[in-house]
């Protein structure tokens, strides 16, 4: 549903992708996820802008529910071999050469990774979380819905979280599918989507209207508590197949970003900056070489 560009321009996204995996066992989680298509991951990323310190408190009186059930991936047993071969599937996409000792140590560093600490929140309050960020955002019931929780620890403080992607009940490709990323100590928000895996294109017509930074504006206001406010907005892209990418800088310093697109403006996708907007959803051009 959600593909942003046409072949030649997945291909350098892809290639990009790679680079992140090598460097980052945090997103390699996510780009090993099958459960993500690839042609949503160009609208979420992990936020790579992430606190200095945590101010919050260990999230402890989060309310967890019956609504839907959780499926916490960091208990059930990990597959090396799977891991290398899926790792070195996605790899291959992009032409990056890495050698099978390498392929083994990041698999094994990232295994090591996917398993939580004393210090973090679990996957039932993960997905609670998750459910309050997304039903913000959508407005979606979750009842009968799966969350699947997969937990990623990070070489960079203050950045450990959980990825939560919820499952409709009799899931087909159409069904939509809603994605939360949180804080793994404090359960604040990283990042949320929804996706499907159809092939259709979106055209995002007018994307010059007022009214799409409006409406961005007005999907982050809900996201944010009472005492914060957007303080200033920008459009950071808008083209008929990505659609429109708003930036807002928020009263407390941070920043929060949302790509709308098709013809009711949906917010496919958000991303929170907590040190303030660190320029990587600005747009550049994909060339013929496929650089951008």
């Amino acid at each position: 549903m959600f593909k942003l560009m046409p072949q030649v321009k997945k291909i350098w996204i892809y290639g990009a992708a790679a680079g992140i995996i090598i460097a980052s066992s945090s997103t390699m989680a996510y780009a090993l996820n099958n459960n993500i298509p690839e042609n949503a991951s160009a609208s979420v990323v992990s936020s790579a802008n992430v606190p200095k310190e945590n101010n919050q408190a260990p999230a402890s009186n989060v309310k967890i529910t019956a609504e839907y059930n959780v499926v916490d991936q960091s208990k059930i047993t990990p597959d090396l071999e799977h891991t290398k071969a899926l790792l070195t599937d996605k790899l291959s996409v992009s032409g990056k050469d890495i050698t099978p000792e390498q392929v083994e140590e990041k698999s094994k560093l990232y295994l090591a990774n996917t398993i939580p600490g004393d210090k973090d929140i679990s996957a039932e309050q993960a997905a609670a979380y998750a459910a309050t960020i997304l039903k913000k955002a959508y407005g979606v019931n979750f009842t009968g819905y799966t969350a699947d929780t997969s937990f990623s620890r990070s070489t960079v403080p203050n950045s450990d979280n959980w990825t939560v992607i919820f499952h409709a009940p009799n899931e087909d490709k159409s069904s939509k599918r809603y994605l939360a990323s949180v804080n793994s100590v404090s359960g604040s928000m990283l990042n949320a989507s929804l996706y499907d895996f159809t092939d259709s294109e979106v055209d995002s017509k007018n994307v010059q209207d007022p009214e799409w930074m409006k409406t961005a504006e007005a999907d982050i206001a809900k996201l944010m508590p009472e005492n914060v406010s957007i303080t200033s907005s920008k459009v950071v892209a808008a083209t008929p197949l990505i659609g429109v990418m708003v930036v807002s800088e928020l009263s407390d310093g941070s920043a929060c970003a949302v790509r709308l697109s098709g013809e009711n403006k949906e917010a496919v996708a958000y991303q929170y900056f907590p040190n303030g907007y660190d320029g990587s959803w600005d747009y550049h051009p994909v060339t013929a070489n496929g650089v951008g």
